[in-house]
């Protein structure tokens, strides 16, 4: 117990001492051209969100019903850690995730999150790039065939920059052996566009340190002046693409990563001027050894942050979804079935002012639910406070819905 209470002590001292040292470091000032950008992006923005609205009251109302369009769901991963030393069960866990999980769910898009391999030495005391773990990583990928199935979104985690000095150095194991790392190194951006017309934009936010130091030195995250103008243009690409939800994701919280240029509010600042961001998705904190096992916030930028547990002991992974405009999220442990995400009405802790329509839950005429299970799902009932038990209508594989 001891040891337990002195290792959760410890890790909250790092990560208090990471956001403290984020924050003095973000109070350095505003560089005045990124200032001008992102003032004018959220102009544009605006009257962007004002046509929006027009054409939605001029058009067919946007109604949460029985319909099964209008509705995309996608999983997070994070802080796998593949390791060469500890727990050999993570990696046929994770192909049992990438095999039976990606199959049953069928997600357009699983992000992965950074700290896919673990970089530690034998004594995990210091750091190292192990070619090993990250053959593992990319023969899961392969083996599983998951890449065929959906859109694999992975970004390093700080682990995967131990000791690597720049991009494209030998050290730099993600480029060569990742999804993403050889089209996108870093920062990155990827669409989807459904068959209703809906397109969903993702924004890769990499905040690793460069060069990469030494374990335990890069904690804490940092975007060069360079990088905050490619991730703006990221933005601007996503907006020119007329996307209509933005997920912007990462591995570092926004509280521990270094954004000269961009104030106090850092990162948070950018993410806020492009009101088409619904929520930014990271990992990292791992529950604060279990401390802290639900780390969501409503940031005052107006969008949803959410860490996710890790994959390493706690085998979490995220379930989310776009149901005509409105966000929602369930986090599960692996083998948790079956997997249920209720997208209306949803939590309403998770509301999202000024983005997400008002109205549309309490003008809705059906409750819907995603459900998902290795066994044929027969029958799915609902009940709300203390009423009846009801039985949900069948609408596709994963919907189901009942009028209320």
């Amino acid at each position: 117990m001891r040891f337990t209470t002195a290792a959760i002590a410890l890790i909250a001292f790092i990560v208090i001492f990471s956001i403290f040292v984020a924050n003095v470091a973000n109070l350095v000032g505003i560089d005045s051209k990124i200032s001008k950008r992102l003032d004018a992006a959220y102009t544009r923005g605006q009257q962007r969100l004002q046509q929006q609205q027009q054409s939605e009251e001029d058009g067919e109302p946007f109604r949460l019903d029985d319909s099964p369009r209008h509705l995309m769901w996608f999983l997070q991963i994070s802080d796998i850690h593949i390791s060469l030393y500890l727990d050999p069960t993570r990696i046929p866990h994770l192909i049992d995730f990438c095999n039976r999980t990606v199959d049953i769910i069928r997600p357009s898009v699983v992000l992965a999150s950074g700290d896919l391999t673990d970089a530690k030495t034998s004594n995990f005391l210091g750091s190292q790039q192990h070619e090993q773990e990250w053959r593992w990583y990319r023969e899961v990928l392969r083996e599983t065939n998951v890449l065929n199935k959906t859109t694999w979104l992975d970004i390093r985690g700080n682990h995967d920059n131990f000791n690597v000095p720049a991009l494209q150095a030998k050290q730099d194991l993600f480029t060569n052996y990742s999804v993403q790392g050889k089209i996108h190194p870093r920062s990155y951006l990827h669409q989807e566009v459904t068959k209703d017309g809906d397109r969903y934009s993702f924004i890769a936010v990499d905040a690793c340190l460069d060069p990469g130091p030494k374990r335990p030195f890069n904690f804490v995250g940092m975007l060069s002046m360079n990088e905050t103008q490619h991730i703006i243009n990221l933005a601007e690409q996503s907006r020119a693409m007329n996307t209509n939800y933005t997920v912007w994701f990462g591995h570092y919280p926004t509280s521990c990563i270094l954004t000269p240029g961009l104030g106090t509010s850092g990162i948070r600042n950018l993410i806020g001027k492009y009101q088409e961001g619904y929520a930014y998705l990271c990992g990292h904190f791992h529950k604060l050894g279990g401390a802290v096992p639900q780390m969501y916030t409503m940031q005052n930028e107006g969008f949803l942050e959410l860490e996710l547990g890790d994959w390493m002991k706690n085998r979490m992974y995220r379930l989310a979804a776009f149901d005509h405009g409105q966000f929602s999220f369930v986090d599960l442990q692996h083998n948790q079935w079956p997997v249920v995400l209720v997208t209306n009405p949803k939590n309403a802790l998770f509301n999202i002012p000024g983005k997400e329509d008002p109205h549309a839950q309490l003008d809705s005429s059906h409750i819907r639910l995603l459900a998902f299970s290795p066994a044929k799902i027969s029958e799915c009932q609902v009940k709300v406070d203390r009423e009846e038990w009801v039985d949900c209508r069948r609408v596709s594989n994963e919907l189901f819905v009942v009028r209320w």
